[in-house]
C-alpha cells in the first residue's frame, strides 16, 4: 500500500508542477480544461490554475496520510481525495480535447488504481478523523 501511496504522490506532483507552470503562462491550454483555450490560459483561468494546485496538494497528502506516508491529517479527507480522483479520471476520459485524454487519461487512470487499493488495503496511519 505504501508503494501505491508514493505512486500517487509523485503523480501529484507532477500535476501540481504543470497547473503552475500553466498559471505561470506556458502555452498547454489545450491539455486542461477540455482544450478549451490554446496557448496560454486567460488571467482568470490562471489563478484557477494555482487553486487547482491548491487542490491537488491536499489530495496527495490526504491519500499519503492513509497510506502511512505522512500522519495527522484527518482521515475523512482521504475520502473526498478518492472521489475527485475518479470523476477527474471520467472527465479526462470524456474530454473533448484529444491531446488531453491521450496525456491525463492515463496518468489520472494509475492514480484512480492506485486510490483505490489504497481505500481496499485500509489504513496504516493513525488518522485523527
Amino acid at each position: 500500500m505504501m508503494l501505491a501511496g508514493y505512486i500517487y504522490a509523485a503523480l501529484i506532483v507532477v500535476l501540481v508542477c504543470f497547473q503552475f507552470c500553466m498559471a505561470l503562462g506556458m502555452p498547454w491550454g489545450h491539455l486542461a480544461n477540455g482544450g478549451r483555450w490554446r496557448g496560454t490560459l486567460p488571467p482568470y483561468m490562471r489563478v484557477a490554475a494555482i487553486g487547482q494546485a491548491g487542490i491537488l496538494v491536499f489530495m496527495g497528502i490526504a491519500v499519503a496520510t492513509r497510506a502511512g506516508l505522512l500522519q495527522g491529517w484527518p482521515g475523512w479527507t482521504f475520502w473526498v481525495a478518492l472521489g475527485v480522483t475518479i470523476l477527474t479520471t471520467i472527465a479526462n476520459w470524456a474530454t473533448p480535447s484529444p491531446a488531453e485524454r491521450r496525456l491525463w487519461g492515463p496518468v489520472t487512470l494509475v492514480l484512480s488504481i492506485t486510490v483505490i487499493t489504497i481505500a481496499i488495503g485500509g489504513s496504516t496511519a493513525v488518522s485523527s478523523g
